[in-house]
């Protein structure tokens, strides 16, 4: 199906511009060998997008709640 300029696949076109974005602001060279790393490091940090606690805060807070 044609794209339309991402009109008829409106959250696949965000999600595609959202990731060209950030392989450019942050991976200003590309190997082809590793483009699926960087793919999966995207898709990690989109995923977890919505909760932005760190790992050395959730190991603090699960000191601090430990018995």
């Amino acid at each position: 199906v044609p794209s339309k300029d991402g009109k008829n696949f409106k959250e696949l076109h965000i999600h595609i511009m959202n990731i060209k974005g950030w392989l450019r602001g942050i991976h200003h060279h590309c190997s082809k060998e590793r483009m699926q790393n960087y793919l999966d490091e995207y898709h990690f940090r989109y995923n977890r997008r919505s909760n932005m606690d760190t790992i050395f805060d959730v190991l603090i807070r699960k000191m601090v709640n430990y018995k």
